[in-house]
C-alpha cells in the first residue's frame, strides 16, 4: 500500500465500516467531494502514463482531479486496499447522435454473493454516489435516479441508464469482461488524439456537490441546484472563466487552468 493512500485510508476510517456496499459508499461520496471531472492534462498534453504512482501523485499529492480513467483508477485503488473484490471494465458511451468511441469510458464493477454492482466515480457530474446492482432497484442521487439493467446491444450487455421525463435513458454500454491498466492508457491515447474525442477540444470541470453540479467550459459557468434556482454566469474573456474557477475549484485546479490559457495566449 502507497503511503499517501494508507494515509487517506486511516483518515477517513474506511476499515471500520462491517459493510461492504456502504464502505463502497462512502468511498465514492469522498471522491465526488475531493477530486472533480476535468480534462486539463488533455488540454495540457500531459502525457504520463497512467499508472498507480502517477495517480497518487496527480490526485492525492498534487489535489488535482481528471477523466474517468483517472478518477475510476483512485477508486480502484482504494477499493482494492480495502480488499473488496473489484475488477476494472470499459464501456462505451451513448450520446444524441449515436454510440461515441469504443470503449473510452472505464469504471469497476463489484461482486457479492452472487450479485453484481457497478462502481462509477468518473462521468461528470452524473454519479450514482452508490453501488448500482445490476437488475436491483434503481438508485439516486443528487444527480437524479439511475438502474443497472441486463440489455443485449452492439456495445455491451448491461446499460447504465438515468431517469429522465421521458424515461430512462442509457448512459453507456459495456460487457462484463475485466479490463487492465492498459486498457487505462490506451482510453488516454483515445482521449487525447482522436478528432472524435470531446475531451481535447475545450476546457470542461465538473462536480457534484451535496446540493448542486457545477460545471464549467470556455462560454459560462452553470450551476444546478438541487433545490431552488440555479445560476447561469456567461465569459466574456478568459479571465472571467478563470476568476469563476478560482471561486468554485481549488487552488491546483486554478493554477492548471491558468497554465491552459495562458498556453492558448501563446499560441
Amino acid at each position: 500500500m502507497s503511503g499517501e493512500i494508507a494515509k487517506l485510508l486511516k483518515e477517513k476510517d474506511y476499515f471500520s465500516a462491517k459493510d461492504d456496499l456502504h464502505r463502497i459508499k462512502q468511498v465514492q461520496e469522498f471522491l465526488a467531494d475531493r477530486f472533480v471531472f476535468e480534462n486539463l492534462d488533455v488540454l495540457l498534453k500531459v502525457e504520463d502514463s497512467i499508472t498507480p504512482e502517477f495517480i497518487e501523485e496527480k490526485m492525492l499529492l498534487k489535489r488535482r482531479g481528471g477523466l474517468c480513467y483517472e478518477l475510476n483508477a483512485l477508486q480502484h485503488l482504494l477499493l482494492k486496499e480495502l480488499g473488496l473484490d473489484v475488477h476494472l471494465v470499459s464501456a462505451t458511451v451513448a450520446t444524441e447522435t449515436g454510440w461515441a468511441t469504443d470503449r473510452t469510458h472505464v469504471m469497476s464493477l463489484f461482486r457479492k454473493e452472487g450479485k453484481l454492482y457497478l462502481i462509477d466515480s468518473g462521468f461528470g457530474s452524473d454519479l450514482p454516489l452508490q453501488p448500482v446492482e445490476l437488475d436491483g432497484p434503481p438508485v439516486t442521487s443528487p444527480a437524479g435516479n439511475f438502474r443497472l439493467q441486463t440489455c443485449e446491444t452492439e456495445k455491451g450487455s448491461i446499460v447504465l441508464q438515468s431517469e429522465t421525463n421521458s424515461g430512462w435513458n442509457t448512459r453507456y454500454a459495456f460487457f462484463p469482461e475485466k479490463a487492465e491498466w492498459d486498457d487505462l492508457n490506451r482510453i488516454k491515447k483515445e482521449i487525447h488524439t482522436s478528432s472524435k474525442s470531446s475531451f481535447n477540444r475545450e476546457l470542461l470541470i465538473a462536480q457534484l456537490l451535496p446540493e448542486a453540479t457545477l460545471s464549467v467550459n470556455e462560454e459560462r459557468l452553470q450551476i444546478k441546484k438541487i433545490e431552488g434556482e440555479g445560476q447561469r454566469i456567461l465569459f466574456t474573456t478568459d479571465q472571467e472563466m478563470l476568476k469563476n474557477i478560482k471561486r468554485n475549484f481549488n487552488e491546483s485546479i486554478y493554477q492548471a487552468a491558468v497554465q491552459y490559457v495562458q498556453g492558448k495566449e501563446k499560441a
